[in-house]
C-alpha cells in the first residue's frame, strides 16, 4: 500500500514537472503554468529591441506578482492552520480569508492578462500567429470532459476536472497561465 502511494506521488510529481507542456482547458490556464515556457518561446519569436524591452518588463512584473501571490498564499495557509487549531472557530472567518484571496488573485489575473495582451499588441502578425499557435496547441490536446469516465488528455488519466496538489480547490487559479501562472480564465 505504501509503495503504491509512493509511486503515485512520484508519478504526480513527474507529471507536474512537465505540466507546462500538457494541455489544459482555457479557463484553467494559469500564469504559473505558462510563465516557465516564456523564456524558450521568446527565442523563437525573434523579437526586435523594443519588443525585447517590453517583454522583459512584462515578464519581470509578472514574476513579481506571482512571487507575492505565492507568499500571500503561504501566509494564508499558516493563518488557516492557526485558526483551525481553535475548536471554537467560526468557519465564516476562514471563508472570508479565502474570498479575499480569490478576489486579490482575480484582480491580479486580470492585470497579468492585460500586460501580456499589451505585449501581444506590440508583436507583428507573424509573431502573433506563433503565440496563437502555442496557446492553440495547449487547448487542442484537451480531450472533452464529456468522454466516458470524464477523462481528459494531458494529465495521465485525470478525472473530470480534478487537479491534485493545487491547494484550496479552485480558488486562486489565475493569471496567464506553476505556483501562483498567467491565467486566461481565473
Amino acid at each position: 500500500m505504501l509503495t503504491r502511494l509512493l509511486r503515485a506521488c512520484l508519478l504526480s510529481l513527474a507529471l507536474g514537472a512537465t505540466g507546462a507542456s500538457l494541455a489544459v482547458p482555457l479557463m484553467e490556464m494559469r500564469a504559473e503554468d505558462l510563465l516557465p515556457m516564456t523564456a524558450e518561446f521568446k527565442q523563437s519569436l525573434h523579437l526586435n529591441a523594443n519588443q525585447q524591452t517590453l517583454w522583459q518588463q512584462v515578464d519581470s512584473r509578472s514574476r513579481a506578482v506571482l512571487r507575492e501571490r505565492q507568499q500571500r498564499r503561504i501566509a494564508l495557509q499558516e493563518k488557516a492552520k492557526s485558526l483551525l487549531a481553535n475548536p471554537d472557530l467560526e468557519l465564516r472567518e476562514l471563508n472570508a480569508l479565502v474570498d479575499a484571496e480569490s478576489a486579490a488573485s482575480a484582480q491580479e489575473d486580470k492585470q497579468l492578462r492585460e500586460w501580456w495582451l499589451s505585449l501581444n499588441d506590440a508583436l507583428d502578425d507573424a509573431q502573433r500567429r506563433q503565440v496563437a499557435t502555442l496557446l492553440g496547441e495547449q487547448l487542442l490536446r484537451v480531450v472533452p470532459e464529456a468522454r466516458p469516465g470524464g477523462e481528459r488528455g494531458g494529465r495521465g488519466g485525470e478525472k473530470g476536472g480534478e487537479r491534485g496538489g493545487r491547494g484550496m480547490g479552485n480558488h486562486g487559479r489565475g493569471g496567464m497561465g506553476g505556483p501562483g501562472g498567467i491565467s486566461i480564465g481565473g
